[in-house]
């Protein structure tokens, strides 16, 4: 023994034996305070003297000191050996089993629940320790179950331990001790007592999640024989119970089994005149629907037909005899929260019926959750759902009964949570009559309005209505006016009630900001001053969440007040007229903002939101403030100041100098006297402050340019020059747009910006990291400054150029010194600047063309060459300059690869804007020289790429039926580089004419030649990145023809046609939702490893295996991934599952999608994928366990951890899913991960979700 003394321990023994009932007791709870210390060890001869004398105590005369007792058991048994543990389980089953004493029973129980509940399982060794207690005490407890004496208690609380024990440690009993268990439990369905049932129930709920398959088959073999044979009413609910309980533990497994029970719980639920009995049958379909959703497909329409029967079923309640109503609301008995598993209750009910025991509202509402189970598991039913299910659930919104309306209200709203998600949150689904979704007559509206509890759950179904339709209640405004109006004004002072009136009121704020956002501001005005008036005395109240929700819709409610509109096509604002009866209520608004702001301990989410009030209210309507806009920008300024504030702030101003109504001198000149200000916020560390600051002085430029003095535009560069730099790819164009809009407000801040910012941007230009925003931002820079001072073009272009002529930028074969990036940059600007200076385009343009004539250019002038005559060439006519063809053409033979691509880029382009010329000069070489043909089909390829109607696109339609004819001539090849590039050549020029060669594509479909099948799926795969829809007509109906080459026989035939389904999904998954029935069988075929593809090669002395069939996996899981995010509402949920748990035990590659697609289902089919949870669990822990081998190279032993790290994030996503009932492998595994080698990386994937789920 360490940490105390036995002295120490014998004072406390002394005291427990005294004849003074407040020492015993408190020497028990020293007792137990010191046995929870962690430095507490004790040798045998302690733990006997204190086992015996906790164990004498538990028998002591006063009940305080034996509950004391018992609970220091807890404690104590975590300090002793086995054989001590088995010796107190001994003594406590003997009192447990002894019928003299009903108390000292009851203890015993009791003290076993605690030594079972306080058994230590950190280690092997002490799990170990655990099970063999276990498998000492599980006969004792059968005994008892079996005893005929035992009372009705102790079955109840032996059923609750065996329950325990079975859910803890029944995976760690073997088969032979779960027999006499199952034996024991079985016969316990036909008790008396319905308690004991029901616990009978939950024990063998545990009992078959572990129970092997055999065991497992004569249980439920038993279960169902006694279904169809019992004649007795109480055991067939009980049957019943036992069956979905089975579904919730074992759904696999039952799942076999479901075409031998579930038709006869339908006829239950349709013949039986028991309720309870109807309720049951129910409450097991939902369940079964849950957790065994592809099993039950095949019973799923008459199961929603029953759920819809009885969801209407109040055979005691005329709805049309309002006095009937009234008088049965009042005498309604039922606790809508009872506990159904109060047991003591269930032994009490009254064996007569009356009224008042009327139990059908349970009816209705197991009906309620079965059918939000159908909707959560039947995502791609939805439509059908619209038409069946929507208008019986609105039908009853007025049900009587509040829990029943409750669950009612909260099925409709997952039925719209469906269908947003399944949407993605736009009108892409098509809602079947959604103008049949209403909410119902007034009355029925002024009755939902009057029910404190149930209005919550109506104003989030409105909301996510709202939100599905994006809009949609058009001719609904003016009956929810009054619903929306009597909440808002409501007072929060009552006590009682403040709680519910506050979280009613956020609500309804929440579902008005929706309205605002989503509905035409003409559709609102019969209301909207009305609401107006609550909004804005919300926004005034002291309960920081009502007045930060209420400041979000007042914003809403400025825009539609004053509606300002956007033509994206002429990029200009229309702000419309204020109407004499709006302008005190942008004042009030304005006054309130105000308001919150100068009180200096508002909250800080309502202060941040009033600023951006402030600001909208500027936005929308400075010309109405007229003296009031100066206040306002020094009270926006000022927040620049404090830190807290910064970022709302600025972000604020940003908005309301974009606005058309605020183009004024006020303004202007408010925010000219704080330019430095604002400017100076661009050196703080904050990333996010620094952002939106660029984004505020970029409009700041923009509308006051001219404005800004010598000194602020300096001041301003001198702020900019640190952010010209790589290091920051999301600041830097922005960077750059401010220098941009410099220029163009102010060209004769180019001297400035040539000395400040010049000389970065020149460095800037050899990054490889520019491309993509910084790219087009550095381009439109260059153009801007060249446009604004013309005579620093010769300047600018030898900074450009200057790069290319040192030796580090030479071009070798192996291109280890060069990069492309940063050449094809410098092209660019090149190119930039002579499309944008005519005066001196024409010598530059001769100057580059002689580099790739002269011999000893070095291979880097000649490619930048190269690229910026491709880029110019592409919209200028170059075709005057003497031998460019023939010097272009040269340099396809010259060693470089990167020349030689440059040339064809070049070639192509030029060709573009001097078609004439050169477009018969590639098709002539195509035909006969086959050495440079790859080449020359790039450059064609460039031609049709910028193929455009018009005069530039003239010369390629004369010439389109040739080139047609010798792509065809020339796919006939093994060589998958010209292949790719012939069927891209293919797609593209199908795009100029579809009504033409789409057919003509068609006609070679069912070619002999797989090669011809191969091109023409593969220039598919290019006609849908076009976005338009001219062809979308003549292509649809084609669909299914071109993709079902995905059973061709040829290998490199089916991966090329699941690329173009993917290519399909991605750009234009409109095309394939209709038929993505037919075409699904086709891709999860493809998902299936097929062994007669793997075969052995022999590489030296080693044999390696080589899967011809991986790519076409991969091919096919890729699109999987696609149609998750594009087609969801079209996909069963529970087949795509299957497959993708299919590729968890697939190779790397499959794997990481496998894990994406998990991570992605986690969050929008979350239901699906808890039942397939545990199914994960395992191939996920393979991943964790493997270890790659000792002799492994680095990129293997990398290409492990990164597997590990995917399966890590993917678990971590998976983990909220994860509940010890119902995913207990999961769980376990889960455990192990948080107490094993992988805890820290683990740590690392929750905080990677964790700040995700923050960002979104």
């Amino acid at each position: 023994m360490s940490g105390m003394s036995s002295y120490a321990f014998s004072a406390l023994l002394e005291k427990m034996t005294n004849a003074d009932t407040d020492y015993r007791y408190m020497a028990l709870n020293d007792l137990t305070a010191d046995l929870s210390k962690d430095n507490v060890k004790l040798d045998d001869r302690l733990s006997d003297v204190l086992v015996n004398a906790v164990l004498k105590l538990v028998n002591d005369k006063n009940a305080e000191v034996q509950n004391m007792a018992v609970k220091t058991l807890g404690p104590l048994i975590k300090r002793i050996s086995e054989s001590k543990i088995d010796g107190v389980i001994d003594k406590l089953c003997a009192m447990a089993s002894q019928t003299q004493e009903d108390s000292l029973r009851d203890l015993a129980t009791m003290g076993l629940k605690t030594v079972f509940s306080e058994l230590p399982t950190a280690n092997e060794t002490e799990l170990v320790v655990a099970v063999n207690v276990c498998k000492r005490i599980t006969p004792q407890l059968i005994d008892i179950l079996q005893n005929p004496k035992a009372s009705y208690e102790t079955q109840l609380e032996i059923l609750d331990l065996l329950s325990d024990i079975l859910f803890r440690f029944g995976s760690s009993m073997k088969a032979d001790g779960l027999v006499p268990i199952q034996k024991a439990l079985i016969p316990l369905l036909t008790h008396p007592r319905p308690a004991v049932r029901k616990r009978a129930v939950v024990a063998i709920g545990n009992l078959a999640a572990q129970t092997p398959e055999e065991l497992f088959e004569k249980m439920i073999s038993q279960l169902l024989n006694d279904v169809k044979t019992t004649k007795s009413q109480d055991q067939l609910k009980t049957l019943v119970q036992c069956l979905g309980n089975l579904s919730r533990n074992s759904a696999q497994r039952i799942g076999k089994h479901i075409s031998e029970f579930v038709p006869q719980l339908l006829q239950y639920t349709k013949k039986t005149d028991d309720d309870e009995l109807r309720d049951n049958c129910l409450q097991s379909l939902e369940l079964l629907v849950l957790r065994c959703p592809t099993e039950i497909t095949p019973y799923i329409d008459e199961t929603i037909q029953h759920a819809l029967t009885y969801l209407r079923y109040d055979p005691n309640y005329a709805a049309d005899d309002e006095g009937e109503e009234e008088e049965a609301e009042q005498d309604d008995a039922m606790d809508a929260d009872e506990d159904d598993d109060d047991d003591l209750e269930d032994e009490e009910e009254d064996i007569d019926y009356s009224d008042d025991d009327d139990i059908s509202w349970k009816v209705r509402r197991s009906s309620s959750k079965l059918l939000a189970a159908v909707i959560a598991t039947r995502i791609e039913s939805l439509p059908m759902l619209y038409n069946t299910v929507a208008p019986v659930l609105i039908s009853r919104f007025n049900e009587r009964e509040e829990s029943v309306r409750l669950d009612v209200l909260q099925t409709f709203i997952g039925l719209l949570r469906q269908t947003y998600i399944a949407s993605s949150g736009s009108r892409a689904l098509a809602i079947a009559d959604a103008d049949d979704v209403t909410f119902g007559d007034e009355d029925r509206i002024k009755r939902i309005k009057g029910d404190g509890h149930s209005v919550v759950p109506m104003e989030t179904e409105e909301r996510e209505l709202v939100n599905v339709l994006q809009g949609g209640l058009e001719n609904q405004i003016s009956l929810l006016r009054r619903p929306i109006q009597a909440p808002l004004a409501a007072s929060t002072g009552d006590h009682h009630h403040s709680t519910t009136t506050s979280n009613l009121k956020i609500e309804v704020l929440a579902f008005l900001r929706q309205l605002f956002r989503t509905h035409a501001p003409r559709t609102l005005q019969p209301c909207v001053g009305v609401l107006a008036l609550v909004v804005i005395q919300c926004a005034a109240e002291k309960f920081h969440k009502i007045a930060a929700e209420a400041f979000l819709v007042c914003i809403e409610l400025l825009k539609v007040l004053r509606p300002i509109n956007y033509d994206v096509n002429t990029n200009t604002y229309t702000a419309h007229q204020v109407d004499a009866s709006v302008a005190p209520l942008i004042h009030s608004v304005y006054d309130t903002s105000v308001s919150r702001l100068s009180v200096a301990d508002v909250d800080q989410e309502v202060r941040e939101r009033a600023i951006v009030c402030l600001g909208t209210v500027l936005s929308q309507s400075a010309d109405i403030l007229a003296e009031k806009q100066v206040d306002a920008m020094k009270l926006l300024l000022e927040r620049l100041e404090n830190e807290i504030t910064r970022l709302p702030s600025i972000k604020t101003l940003s908005m309301v100098v974009r606005s058309p109504v605020c183009d004024n001198n006020v303004i202007r000149d408010q925010l000219l006297s704080s330019f430095d200000l604002i400017v100076s916020l661009l050196r703080k560390s904050n990333r996010h402050l620094r952002i939106a600051t660029l984004s505020c002085v970029d409009e700041i430029v923009k509308k006051f340019g001219k404005s800004l003095s010598m000194g602020q535009n300096s001041q301003l560069l001198k702020e900019l020059r640190p952010l010209v730099t790589d290091n920051d790819l999301h600041l830097l164009p922005l960077t750059l747009r401010v220098i941009v809009s410099m220029l163009h407000g102010n060209p004769s801040s180019a001297d400035l910006i040539k000395t400040e910012i010049m000389p970065s941007v020149l460095v800037l230009v050899r990054s490889p990291l520019i491309q993509g925003a910084a790219l087009d931002a550095l381009l439109s820079l260059f153009q801007a400054f060249v446009r604004s001072s013309p005579a620093d073009f010769h300047g600018l272009l030898a900074g450009l150029l200057q790069p290319t002529e040192q030796p580090s930028f030479a071009v070798n074969q192996g291109g280890h010194q060069f990069n492309r990036q940063s050449a094809s940059t410098i092209a660019q600007c090149v190119a930039t600047l002579c499309l944008n200076s005519q005066n001196e385009a024409g010598s530059t343009i001769n100057g580059l063309a002689d580099k790739l004539k002269d011999q000893n250019a070095p291979t880097g002038e000649k490619y930048v060459a190269l690229l910026a005559l491709g880029e110019t060439g592409r919209t200028m006519d170059l075709s005057h300059i003497p031998d460019l063809p023939t010097a272009i053409l040269g340099l396809f033979d010259s060693p470089s690869e990167e020349v030689k691509s440059a040339a064809a880029f070049a070639l192509g382009n030029i060709s573009v804007g001097s078609g004439e010329v050169y477009l018969p000069i590639i098709i002539d070489g195509i035909q006969t020289d086959k050495k440079k043909r790859y080449l020359l089909l790039h450059a064609l390829k460039e031609v049709i790429a910028r193929y455009s109607k018009g005069k530039e696109g003239a010369v390629l339609e004369e010439q389109a039926d040739k080139i047609w004819t010798l792509l065809f001539e020339t796919c006939d090849t093994d060589d998958e580089g010209t292949s790719n590039v012939v069927a891209e050549c293919i797609g593209k020029l199908t795009l100029t004419n579809p009504y033409k060669y789409l057919p003509e594509l068609q006609k070679r479909l069912h070619s002999s030649s797989p090669q011809t099948r191969g091109m023409v799926i593969s220039a598919l795969k290019f006609t849908f990145t076009d976005q338009g829809q001219s062809y979308d007509e003549l292509l649809k109906p084609l669909i299914v023809e071109f993709l079902s080459l995905m059973q061709d026989s040829d290998l490199n035939v089916r991966r090329l046609s699941l690329a173009t389904l993917n290519s399909a999904v991605h750009n234009k998954p409109y095309l394939i939702r209709e038929v993505l029935n037919q075409l699904l069988p086709l891709l999860y075929q493809e998902t299936i490893v097929r062994p007669e593809l793997v075969h052995e090669v022999q590489m030296g002395p080693f044999k390696h295996k080589v899967d011809d069939g991986l790519e076409i996996r991969k091919a096919a899981f890729e699109c999987m991934y696609s149609l998750l995010g594009n087609c969801l509402e079209k996909i069963d949920v529970f087949a795509f599952l299957d497959r993708v748990l299919l590729g968890l035990s697939d190779e790397h590659d499959v794997k990481i999608l496998c894990y994406l697609m998990l991570n992605r289902l986690e969050v929008v089919a979350s239901t699906a994928v808890t039942q397939r949870l545990d199914a994960a669990a395992e191939p996920l822990k393979k991943t964790l366990d493997h270890k790659p081998k000792g002799n492994a190279v680095k990129q293997e032993v990398e290409k492990n951890q990164e597997l590990v790290r995917s399966a890590l994030r993917c678990i971590a996503s998976l983990a909220r899913l994860s509940d010890p009932l119902t995913t207990p492998k999961f769980d376990h595994i889960l455990k192990d991960i948080k107490k094993g080698p992988w805890a820290n990386i683990y740590a690392e994937a929750e905080r990677d979700r964790d700040d995700r789920e923050f960002l979104d």
